[in-house]
């Protein structure tokens, strides 16, 4: 008689199994990593820091599947993974219900072709169109890793971070001198390789973002109209609209001002430029607008109503105090006006050092008050009327502040945890710190080359 198979929200440990398999499979994968990196850098250069990011996202992995199992004892992760090996059983015990669990989604008729000998979805989660289609996307890795938790997490972060790779090359394209320090913001930034290496929705939707950027940009800006760019927007896309529509509202307008901004900047007269950013601008807005409408069904006032409601969600006595208050505000836009300033802060730089109250929320303070002292060097050399000539410059950058400064007002609206504070964050930080990267850089090689022309006067 097969064994009963139990869902208890939490792992009393790592399958001994899978740690005796761990060593060989990570030897395995740096080996291949390494022959790929050595093999290709030396006719792309990007190639070199190909290992390094690797490593890092398994030792990522890693790190989350210890903290979660022995730290935290449990989580929406380990949610996530004793429904996916529910799936995987199912498939071994009756391969006709799986496949009718697996392509039918989150129907309740489905959850009784599970049994007692498979293990069942955790209900919440099965019923819920968005956390069914990320166990499903789950699944296959679970039964790669042998329905182990911590092989399972190191496959499934592997696969995403083919989307992280694709975003360094893209920038690394644009700014190639910056190659090194690039890796650090967008391969090695501590919190998105920890965060954005677990089985959550925050490893999946970073990575289909990254898709998505490298889409288009592919497709509309170097107009590479090939069919698998087509299949990359759309697939990314429509990932992204099933489990975290908000990632579309952010990132939808900051790619058409990309887009139309890259041409402005060829045209010659510099009037005729400056002239028309105001109304590319404006223009830029009201289609994202229009395309958010008609794409997504985007509402503004049922969006702050959701804001507002998960909010006050956030802010239970079942967070143990590891909550923020940037205030009070009504469902409407002057509502939400009169709170955008620390809501934008507190998507960009909180928690503070000193909010925090775990290592998990004093790393991440940290780290916020190196992005903030990385702004405030970068506002130091080039003064604010510099800023906007530098980001004016550069269109990529101007994407990526427009979607980072729209992103943490999201979440800075709708958050009021710690805890899912600094997960959101990954979404934009590795694209905010690389622009920031990017304008410290230019201006001091701007500096540099003004001094040697004054030099040879």
């Amino acid at each position: 008689m097969k064994e009963e198979v139990k869902n208890l929200g939490y792992l009393e440990g790592l399958d001994p199994v899978e740690l005796v398999a761990y060593p060989t499979i990570l030897i395995l994968i740096l080996i291949w990593a390494w022959r790929k990196s050595k093999q290709r850098s030396p006719m792309e250069p990007d190639y070199k820091y190909f290992f390094i990011g690797v490593l890092a996202k398994i030792l990522g992995a890693s790190a989350f599947c210890a903290v979660y199992t022995y730290y935290y004892k449990g989580g929406d992760t380990i949610a996530y993974y004793e429904s996916a090996r529910a799936y995987v059983n199912l498939l071994f015990e009756d391969p006709t219900s799986f496949w009718t669990a697996y392509t039918h989604g989150a129907v309740e008729e489905n959850m009784y072709l599970f049994k007692s000998t498979t293990g069942y979805p955790w209900g919440y989660m099965f019923m819920d169109p968005k956390t069914n289609l990320l166990i499903r996307v789950i699944t296959p890795f679970v039964l790669l890793g042998m329905n182990g938790y911590l092989l399972s997490s190191i496959f499934f972060s592997l696969a995403c971070f083919t989307g992280t790779w694709k975003l360094y090359r893209l920038f690394c394209n644009y700014y190639p001198d910056y190659r090194k320090y690039l890796a650090i913001t967008i391969l090695l930034f501590p919190s998105a390789v920890f965060w954005g290496s677990g089985m959550l929705k925050d490893t999946l939707t970073f990575s289909s973002v990254c898709w998505l950027v490298v889409g288009f940009e592919s497709f509309f800006i170097r107009k590479k109209r090939s069919i698998s760019n087509i299949l990359i927007l759309v697939f990314s896309f429509l990932l992204l609209l099933l489990i975290k529509p908000y990632f579309i509202i952010a990132v939808i307008p900051g790619c058409i001002i990309w887009n139309f901004y890259d041409r402005i900047l060829k045209i010659k007269n510099k009037l005729i430029r400056v002239s028309a950013i105001p109304f590319i601008l404006v223009f830029s807005s009201v289609l994202g607008y229009v395309i958010l409408v008609n794409a997504i069904g985007f509402s503004i006032d049922s969006l702050l109503e959701e804001a507002v409601v998960k909010q006050a969600d956030l802010k239970r006595e079942e967070y143990n105090g590891n909550s923020f208050d940037i205030g009070t505000y009504e469902p409407t836009l002057q509502g939400a006006s009169t709170v955008a300033v620390p809501a934008m802060v507190a998507g960009l730089f909180r928690p503070f050092i000193w909010e925090a109250k775990n290592v998990v929320m004093i790393f991440s303070g940290m780290e916020n008050f190196f992005v903030l002292v990385l702004l405030i060097l970068v506002l130091f050399r080039v003064r604010v009327i510099g800023f906007f000539s530098l980001v004016f410059r550069h269109p990529i950058v101007m994407f990526c502040l427009f979607y980072t400064l729209i992103f943490s007002l999201i979440v800075g609206l709708s958050t009021s945890n710690f805890g899912a504070l600094v997960r959101f964050k990954i979404a934009f930080l590795p694209f905010f710190t690389s622009a920031l990267l990017i304008m410290f850089f230019e201006a001091s090689r701007k500096k540099s080359a003004s001094r040697i022309l004054r030099d040879k006067h």
